[in-house]
């Protein structure tokens, strides 16, 4: 399931994400119209581009941050096109990311325990550091809380070296909506939104996927 499908499913339970458009430039005539189209209806900039159907898009160049206008939404769709030739992309408003913190939140159905939740440091940092707390899922909102504070990286959450906290609150009850939407669709063998962004003033889920039951998907580890 791709992005934007996964995004419905969550965006109905209550997580929110920033305004977005996807654009299909076979569909919607030249990429010229399509982009600008997509620019005018998210708002004003800056916004984001991204490539759609790639599994890690940052890595591959697929996403592009910081466009200020629709001028260099076409200067950035045209160089990541001629790289990569997705079939979609999506035009987002850009979320302020100068204060706060990238959450992963994932759910994998175990074949013994059923769907379980992973919570932990998103972002590039996931794989690095594997700062990662288990429990089953659906995840009270309290639950959740306690899943983030157990982290190492706590203190990055609750304020540290002249940091300031993050709304704790708002992460573990977007945590809890996400397990909520993957536990009620056994036809997903996973689901996952990373990065999850949580600053003092709430949580944002900036990208997301889902990968259905009949597709075999990796333990966590």
């Amino acid at each position: 399931m791709g992005y934007y499908c996964s995004r419905r499913l969550l965006a109905d339970a209550g997580v929110e994400f920033p305004a977005a458009v996807e654009v299909s430039i076979e569909a919607e005539g030249t990429a010229a119209d399509a982009i600008r189209s997509a620019a005018a209806a998210v708002g004003t900039g800056p916004y984001v581009l991204k490539a759609m159907n790639l599994l890690h898009k940052s890595d591959a160049g697929g996403v592009a941050v910081g466009l200020k206008d629709a001028d260099e939404l076409l200067e950035a769709h045209a160089a990541m096109h001629a790289r990569l030739s997705a079939p979609t992309y999506s035009v987002e408003a850009m979320a302020d990311l100068s204060d706060g913190l990238e959450l992963i939140v994932g759910v994998q159905v175990d074949p013994r325990f059923g769907p379980v939740a992973m919570v932990g440091l998103g972002g590039v940092y996931t794989e690095v550091l594997r700062d990662v707390a288990f429990g089953l899922a659906p995840l009270t909102v309290e639950r959740a809380e306690e899943l983030l504070l157990s982290l190492r990286t706590a203190k990055l959450l609750t304020g540290v070296r002249g940091r300031r906290a993050v709304d704790v609150q708002a992460a573990a009850a977007a945590i809890a909506r996400i397990t909520e939407v993957a536990a009620a669709h056994p036809e997903l063998a996973e689901m996952e939104v990373n990065p999850l962004f949580v600053s003092p003033s709430g949580a944002l889920a900036l990208d997301a996927r889902s990968v259905p039951s009949s597709v075999e998907v990796p333990e966590f580890h």
